[in-house]
């Protein structure tokens, strides 16, 4: 049975299942860097060492969105527990604009800005193959051996 539960913050709902971590962000916030790094914290708080796939959906009615927060989504001290990360912008405009920056830039091939959470998702899930990390030999060795035995 997959692991999977909801947490209500002030700033958002976190839903993890099967390997996905969905992060909502509440309406009419400043998404800003501070309240991206309180995102990370959270993230990190509620899922320890477990390694995620993670959309992050930006709503419509959010008051204002800091580019240096989608910047630092994308650097490796944002990407601590994360393989690979959405996030979900209201604007055409962001995404264009990201995509040239992505270009310009070191930015993680990992990292990547949409409009739609259906295409999104879909991205998540192609780079990841599941939303599942892969295992390690180690562990595949007593899951083989499990399953031998058993």
């Amino acid at each position: 049975m997959a692991h999977a539960f909801t947490y209500q913050a002030p700033y958002g709902v976190f839903h993890f299942s099967e390997g996905l971590l969905t992060v909502e962000l509440a309406e009419d916030l400043i998404v800003d860097l501070p309240l991206m790094q309180r995102v990370a914290a959270q993230r990190l708080e509620l899922m320890g060492d477990r390694e995620v796939a993670e959309l992050i959906v930006i709503p419509r009615a959010h008051l204002l969105l800091d580019r240096a927060a989608l910047t630092w989504l994308a650097q490796n001290s944002a990407m601590s527990g994360v393989h690979h990360r959405s996030v979900v912008v209201p604007a055409h405009l962001l995404v264009w604009r990201d995509r040239l920056y992505q270009m310009m830039s070191r930015m993680r091939p990992n990292v990547r800005v949409f409009r739609n959470r259906r295409v999104a998702k879909a991205w998540l899930q192609e780079r990841a193959g599941t939303f599942i990390p892969n295992q390690t030999v180690g562990e595949m060795a007593v899951d083989l051996a499990a399953e031998v035995n058993g």
